[in-house]
């Protein structure tokens, strides 16, 4: 979300709160699981078709269903509205609204980052050498807030020596085409459909993120998860856990069968098996689903690194994390 769209949420959240109507019920859900999460592109919905391919919600007891977005600001507002219960997205998000009031805890993790900066100019490498260079970059993203942190380390600050220019996803790729951007900030499956086509990686993104934020160098650099409303998992804590479940298998099938999976993905996703395969042998957007309160030194570390690039007001206290699923 935007800091505007952050901006209006958090007015909204205070009024609610007024209203004393704030916590979300789920008389308000507009579907059987009050599930919601990113539509495709977006690798947060490649597990869903996994999940119904394989029936693993009746494996585990569920019926479900979930309203896929294919804008993130209405998928996060519809959660702060109460229309959903549970949400797979940045686990960011899920933190910002808990500091914001509203009533959330953290799931389980599902993927790991999957951004970088890329480019097609041989004398563009690594961070230093966008210096004076023009960058194409989705600003108000998530993403944006820990590619800060990366530029930061190399002494680039987008004031004084490299020129950001703000864009979304689609247009980042157009200004690279064009050759009116040196560099561009992507996410998969972006990302993998322009390494492709003979652009390259610019450093190493993750590790340099480690090491600023004083990570273990084989640490999680997580991005997404689920989080979800307090009262529900603490009315629904079997189907919490069933839940939980369910997207292990999914992600176990996902590192299992990659030919099987992929191809399911493809097939739902409409994106070409060879950027899937891209993405894998990269390791661009590992899929692990863990409890979050297990990665929690990981996840407040990055959450200290999304204070300091301005993404989060302040860190997210231990209540954030669901204790449920140990």
């Amino acid at each position: 979300m935007s800091r505007m769209s952050w901006t209006v949420l958090g007015l909204g959240v205070a009024l609610l709160m007024s209203l004393g109507v704030m916590v979300p019920s789920a008389r308000a859900q507009v579907n059987k699981s009050g599930a919601g999460g990113l539509a495709p592109p977006s690798n947060g919905s490649f597990l869903v078709p996994i999940i119904k391919s394989l029936e693993l919600d009746k494996k585990f007891g569920l019926d479900f269903d979930i309203n896929l977005y294919s804008s993130p600001d209405a998928l996060y507002s519809d959660f702060a509205a109460g229309r959903t219960n549970h949400v797979f997205g940045a686990l960011y998000t899920g933190a910002n609204f808990a500091i914001r009031g509203l009533p959330v805890k953290l799931l389980f993790t599902i993927s790991t980052a999957n951004h970088a900066f890329v480019s097609n100019h041989k004398d563009i490498q690594v961070p230093p050498d966008l210096v004076g260079k023009t960058v194409a970059a989705t600003t108000s993203s998530g993403f944006y807030g820990m590619a800060s942190l990366y530029l930061r380390q190399s002494g680039l600050d987008p004031r004084k020596n490299i020129n950001i220019i703000d864009a979304n996803p689609a247009a980042v790729r157009t200004f690279l085409a064009a050759d009116r951007a040196d560099a561009g900030l992507l996410f998969e499956p972006a990302l993998s459909a322009v390494l492709l086509t003979g652009y390259h990686l610019v450093g190493d993104m993750n590790q340099s993120i480690r090491k600023t934020l004083n990570m273990k160098p084989d640490a999680s650099v997580w991005y997404l998860g689920c989080f979800a409303n307090a009262d529900w998992t603490a009315q629904n804590p079997a189907k919490v856990k069933a839940t939980y479940e369910m997207w292990k298998a999914a992600a176990a099938f996902y590192n299992d069968q990659p030919e099987k999976a992929d191809q399911i993905i493809s097939d739902f996703t409409k994106i070409p098996l060879e950027a899937l395969q891209k993405s894998r042998s990269l390791g661009l957007g590992v899929f692990l689903v863990k409890p979050a309160i297990e990665e929690k030194a990981n996840l407040d570390a990055l959450f200290s690194g999304f204070v300091d690039a301005g993404f989060l007001m302040k860190q997210p206290d231990a209540s954030v994390y669901y204790t449920g699923l140990n």
